[in-house]
């Protein structure tokens, strides 16, 4: 009778909710579509740094292409929120190119976030604007620290 009982509470193919290769499926699949989101987004990217020089950095042409991978980005971050691809990309897009509602503060919060998530490409792109871009002992001194960071990686 119990192994009636039990075989009857059993899941199709015996899984279960709390079975361990189920959550990771989960956690697989919601990465896979950050990934896809992320993929999406760097080709616009791609197809910018393609026609820009035969642009000016302000044309219009170009904003759907900006609007729509700092959107990708952004629903990558949304899927997954310790995806450092995704940080890293959409500060790249604050940072460099002409986008409505982008923000060097926040470019700024996001490739910190990714650097100390330990991104190689983040800590490696925050140790050369640190240190090119201030005045401060310490600001080459924690240049330094992000570059070997990279390094070592």
């Amino acid at each position: 009778m119990l192994r009636l009982l039990s075989r009857a509470a059993r899941w199709p193919n015996g899984f279960s909710p709390m079975n361990p290769q189920f959550l990771q499926r989960g956690i697989h699949s919601r990465n896979k579509r950050a990934m896809e989101f992320v993929a999406k987004g760097w080709s616009g990217l791609q197809e910018v740094d393609r026609v820009i020089d035969y642009t000016e950095l302000r044309d219009p042409r170009l904003i759907p292409l900006l609007r729509t991978a700092k959107e990708n980005f952004e629903l990558a971050l949304e899927v997954d929120n310790m995806n450092t691809h995704a940080r890293y990309w959409l500060s790249r897009i604050h940072f460099k190119y002409h986008v409505p509602g982008a923000c060097k503060a926040v470019g700024a919060a996001l490739l910190i976030e990714a650097a100390n998530m330990g991104d190689a490409d983040s800590q490696y792109e925050l140790g050369c604007r640190l240190r090119v871009e201030n005045e401060n002992v310490q600001s080459d001194q924690q240049a330094f620290y992000y570059i070997e960071k990279a390094v070592d990686q």
